[in-house]
């Protein structure tokens, strides 16, 4: 993730422009050794809902891949994260195998400037159970897209995301594919990173904005067509590209007259040019994320939520202060100061660990509130938000009004 966050860096504005990117050559994938103890532990839902949860592979035969040549058409894995009927089935992942290897020793590069294997990663599970029967509703549930930050997988915020499944809400995660480190197809192909090497060639910073919105614009098309797909399994269609068994209940169980965006970093862009894109998204989350594209200058005149680490503002991120004072809906703009931009990717959970690599400094990728910390304050405000302007309810919707005793962390700027 170092030579990756150089360019999340440059995403957010934070670098000097024209600052060299590093592209490292691929290794091979090694073995985690065999009873290996979980790297971390994900905190435990707070919702009364058990969670499920299923993978899908989608493929777009309308548009052709951006990043890959020769052309094929765009293919996505996407992840389903609901209430459930009952826990049944076994936890699922927070990495496939085919995913584990290199996402661990890209997050040892970022902290230490070195690649290490990280043993236990494999072994991290969510709560969600995979394939559980989806809990009945009538109307069914409210739809929240997630969008992952440049270089991360869908799955890379699940804290967050599965305490919003058990608080009554259907979370869609995306793979951008050739944008995440690796993402694993069904039967084992694994799909790396394409777009570092060819945001490596830039060295104007207009071309650079051009090339972010660019990428914002096929995250975007992405959500917009998993939407689309969201409506056929509603239906009682499998969008799956394999035909894979889907979970009982899943025919009606959405609510897609209510449906949100959520996203980190440059997912937070997407959500946002989604919501810019497709009124059928009626409310988002920008978890500190610069803006590229039309939405930064157009605003929108939806409930937005605007979530910063404590060196994020509109002085140094781009299209934050633009894209803040176009803003015609409810809205509001919060501020963590201890946190910085890895505080809301999961790998906050294990900084102990990543601190204790040989010349490891953590600071600036993940300032200094405690990881557990972090991800209770996150999904009470994230979880608020969404509970106030999908579900039109909540017991915390006052969090959002003024600054709470209850989480000192917060600060409101707007």
């Amino acid at each position: 993730m170092r030579h990756l966050y150089l360019s999340r860096r440059r995403l957010l504005g934070a670098a000097a422009a024209g600052a060299g990117l590093t592209v490292l050559p691929a290794m091979p994938a090694s073995a985690a050794p065999r009873g290996a103890r979980p790297a971390f532990r994900l905190p435990a839902p707070t919702g009364p809902h058990p969670i499920g949860t299923v993978p899908l592979h989608l493929v777009d035969p309308a548009r052709t891949d951006p990043w890959m040549a020769p052309a094929r058409p765009r293919e996505l894995m996407v992840q389903l994260w609901y209430p459930a009927a009952y826990p049944a089935g076994p936890p699922a992942p927070w990495l496939t195998a085919g995913e584990a290897g290199p996402v661990g020793r890209d997050l040892a590069e970022t902290v230490s400037g070195v690649q290490r294997d990280l043993p236990g990663l494999a072994e991290v599970r969510t709560h969600a159970h995979t394939g559980a029967p989806i809990a009945a509703r009538r109307g069914g549930w409210p739809v929240v897209l997630f969008s992952p930050g440049y270089g991360a997988g869908r799955n890379s915020s699940a804290a967050l995301v599965e305490d919003l499944a058990s608080r009554g809400h259907v979370v869609v995660t995306v793979d951008h594919t050739h944008d995440p480190i690796a993402v694993e197809f069904p039967g084992g192909r694994v799909e790396p990173n394409t777009i570092t090497a060819l945001i490596a060639q830039i060295e104007d910073p207009a071309q650079f904005d051009a090339f972010a919105a660019k990428m914002v614009a096929v995250r975007s098309a992405d959500l917009r067509f998993v939407l689309d797909r969201m409506a056929t399994l509603n239906d009682g269609g499998n969008p799956d590209v394999e035909r894979r068994r889907l979970p009982a209940g899943t025919c009606g169980s959405l609510r897609l007259t209510h449906v949100g965006a959520l996203g980190h970093s440059l997912g937070g862009a997407t959500a946002a040019q989604a919501m810019h894109d497709d009124r059928r998204i009626r409310a988002g989350v920008n978890l500190d994320g610069a803006f590229y594209g039309t939405a930064a200058a157009a605003g929108l005149d939806r409930p937005f939520l605007l979530f910063a680490a404590g060196d994020t503002d509109r002085d140094n991120t781009p299209g934050w202060g633009v894209f803040a004072d176009h803003l015609r809906g409810w809205h509001r703009e919060l501020r963590m100061p201890g946190a910085r931009h890895l505080s809301f990717h999961d790998s906050v959970l294990m900084v102990p660990t990543l601190a204790a690599l040989p010349g490891a400094q953590t600071g600036d990728a993940y300032g200094t509130v405690d990881g557990p910390r972090v991800a209770a304050v996150v999904r009470a405000y994230v979880g608020a938000f969404f509970d106030l302007h999908l579900r039109g309810s909540g017991a915390d919707s006052g969090l959002l009004d003024a600054a709470s005793p209850r989480y000192p962390e917060i600060g409101f700027v707007a």
